[in-house]
């Protein structure tokens, strides 16, 4: 696994409780002019050459694997670019979520997964939601652009934006010249693929719906007379309401207490969390978020927090198949 620097670490990573509810691009740097994402940004490496570019412009880099946002982090300070920020999540939803409307200048999405199982439709950029939040975060005229090697996907994303009246897609680009080639890129060059770029322009902005939730986290009192043979039976409860499914998917000791590793879903955005139950020397005992990792306050974590609460209270815990 690749260790960049911890200072390469405090520098580039924003964490959740970080990040204004919605995030402008003043929050980060008020001189910018601009801000733009990459999704997806893989090592980095493009993102470094990019901002460098830009100096004068802020950008955020959303991806999920933990090893792309460390290898990202050592990158971007061996470049020596200061307006690059991290964000470790999925960007179907976070780009919705954490931008102000009307506060990004492009986007950018090179050879994302183009997930080819139509069972795994939702996951592409090819789809109306998604053209939905762009609509919302973009700016007047701000650009989306998409790079990819598979020619169906390029063609399928760019019917779904000619469908969407508030954008203006270009005709899809072969083997398109671009100043900065990506490692697999090249690489895919080299063995003679094709690569394919569209580019769509936003006419009009408008409104796109949010699930997170503004309010601080619930914190919920539970009986001092409660043992661990209790919250032991939670373990692998399910509950469902509406589009929030949660799944307690671990319980164990955790010094004062005890830790649940709870799965939430909204609809399906999926985060992994921990709840922590713990026991004060007033006697009182606590049930609460656990800072690390801390989840996105949504509708269904908010639910995880009152079901388990409900279910520890009530000495009874429901469990769904």
């Amino acid at each position: 696994m690749v260790k960049p620097s911890p200072s390469a670490l405090k520098q580039y990573l924003l964490n959740a409780e970080e990040l204004g509810n919605p995030l402008q691009v003043q929050d980060l740097a008020p001189q910018a002019t601009s801000m733009a994402v990459e999704i997806g940004f893989g090592g980095g490496e493009y993102l470094a050459w990019w901002a460098s570019q830009h100096p004068d412009w802020t950008f955020l880099g959303m991806e999920l694997p933990v090893d792309c946002m460390l290898r990202a982090a050592r990158v971007l300070q061996q470049a020596k670019v200061d307006n690059v920020r991290l964000i470790r999540g999925d960007a179907r939803y976070l780009l919705r979520e954490i931008f102000a409307p009307q506060s990004l200048h492009h986007v950018l999405m090179q050879f994302p997964m183009p997930w080819p199982k139509e069972k795994h439709a939702k996951h592409r950029v090819s789809s109306p939601q998604f053209a939905q939040t762009l609509a919302d975060v973009l700016v007047q005229d701000g650009i989306f652009e998409l790079v990819t090697d598979q020619d169906w996907y390029a063609k399928e994303t760019a019917e779904v934006f000619a469908q969407h009246p508030d954008f203006l897609a270009s005709e899809i680009e072969v083997q398109p010249h671009r100043p900065f080639q990506t490692r697999y890129e090249q690489k895919w060059l080299e063995e003679g693929r094709s690569i394919y770029r569209l580019v769509v322009r936003l006419l009009r902005p408008s409104h796109s719906s949010r699930i997170l939730l503004p309010q601080p986290m619930d914190c919920f009192s539970l009986s001092p007379s409660l043992v661990g043979a209790d919250v032991k039976k939670l373990l692998g409860s399910r509950f469902k309401q509406g589009d929030s499914v949660v799944e307690v998917k671990e319980v164990f000791a955790a010094g004062d207490g005890w830790m649940l590793r709870v799965l939430s879903s909204d609809h399906s955005f999926s985060q992994l969390f921990h709840l922590r139950i713990r026991k004060k020397k007033d006697g009182r005992c606590l049930l609460k978020v656990d800072e690390v990792p801390r989840p996105y306050y949504t509708q269904a974590v908010r639910f995880a927090l009152k079901s388990i609460h409900q279910a520890l209270q009530q000495g009874e815990v429901e469990v769904l198949r």
